[in-house]
């Protein structure tokens, strides 16, 4: 509803505009008879004067001095778009930079991990071999002593 009262205020304003600008219009409307008369001779003017600005507006257009303004405007938005894309183009480069190098920290610090880790776990491990081989020597020195004591020979002497 906004876009159609601001629709009819801007009509109503340009028409009013218009009636108050142009006296031989507001004269024969005067002289109308009825609405369709009124309305007829309305059509009639804005179409007349209608030609009239459209001319004047390709006149205008046409003319040296806004050919000039729109090559001038035309050299000066290409311009600045080289500007940007080159200015964004260092940017991506700054960036990719940043993350090549990012990516190499990164990467030489896992490794540093992964080593740390692994001769970590290479101790405990070498740790837990020494602890299941004394384990197992004790356990093999304590089984030797039961088997000589059970097994014991006899033996005579000789006189």
């Amino acid at each position: 509803m906004k876009k159609l009262s601001l629709l009819f205020g801007t009509l109503s304003g340009a028409t009013a505009g218009y009636l108050l600008s142009n006296k031989k219009l507001r004269d024969q409307l005067a002289k109308a008879k009825d609405p369709e008369q009124a309305a007829k001779l309305l059509g009639k003017h804005l179409q007349k004067d209608g030609k009239k600005l459209a001319k004047h507006m390709r006149e205008f257009i046409e003319s040296d001095e806004v050919q000039e303004n729109m090559t001038k405007a035309k050299k000066y938005a290409s311009e600045k778009m080289k500007e940007a894309k080159t200015e964004l183009t260092k940017l991506v480069d700054q960036g990719s930079t940043k993350a090549k190098k990012t990516v190499k920290k990164k990467a030489t610090a896992a490794k540093k991990q992964v080593k740390k880790t692994v001769k970590k776990a290479s101790t405990k491990a070498k740790a837990n071999v020494k602890k299941a081989t004394a384990k197992a020597k004790t356990g093999a020195k304590k089984a030797v002593k039961k088997a000589k004591s059970r097994v014991r020979t006899k033996t005579r002497k000789l006189s």
